[in-house]
């Protein structure tokens, strides 16, 4: 696609882009964009009422694991806030907008503003606003969860070809991201879906603010 060349996926957390969006970037970057991921927050989770806790040293190696099998370059140097506490600031959204700026970032892949994820909510608020001058952006889905407003994708990339890639890059990461067993397994089976949906293998669904074509 001619109006992607430089481009960034942004997660609240660190799996959240490999679950989201993790095939596309693949396809992206084989067919020569320059592809980079972004975190904003450290991933520390301790919910011992459901036994998940994670810290945010594995996360980071987990992460790095991912970015090495997507052929990702990932942006460590981001101060990131504490899990579950991410909010809406000026300078937050500033320093994005920087990042943005200074790597001429074309396509943006965010979060699903209706999500019912709190970090997801605010993460898609964050970005929104950085990456206004984007000329696409591009909302995934990442978890699990019944939002009030089902996600409705309508842009769809066959990543038929990146499917075992994006199951490698997800394997990557410790048992404890994967949710009660089957967050990872549920978001490739959707990919199934939406693939069967496009007569391919496998497909990932997005909600456009904006594409420009």
């Amino acid at each position: 696609m001619n109006s992607f060349k430089n481009v960034l996926a942004i997660g609240a957390h660190y799996d959240d882009v490999e679950l989201g969006c993790g095939g596309t970037l693949a396809k992206l970057r084989a067919e020569g964009c320059n592809v980079y991921k972004l975190t904003l927050t450290d991933n520390e989770t301790h919910f011992n009422q459901l036994g998940i806790n994670v810290d945010t040293d594995s996360s980071i190696v987990c992460s790095a694991k991912a970015c090495e099998v997507l052929g990702v370059r990932e942006i460590t140097d981001f101060q990131p806030a504490p899990c579950n506490r991410l909010a809406y600031s000026s300078d937050l959204m500033q320093r994005i907008e920087k990042i943005i700026f200074e790597k001429n970032i074309d396509t943006v892949f965010i979060h699903y503003d209706q999500d019912i994820n709190q970090d997801h909510i605010a993460a898609s608020s964050i970005c929104l606003t950085a990456a206004r001058y984007c000329k696409n952006i591009l909302m995934f889905y990442s978890n699990g969860y019944l939002p009030r407003v089902q996600f409705a994708p309508t842009i769809f990339f066959d990543i038929s070809a990146y499917f075992d890639l994006k199951k490698k890059a997800l394997a990557q990461y410790d048992s404890v991201h994967d949710r009660f067993s089957n967050l990872f397994g549920n978001a490739l089976k959707r990919n199934e879906v939406h693939g069967y949906a496009c007569q391919s293998e496998a497909a990932e669904g997005f909600m456009p603010v904006k594409m420009t074509l």
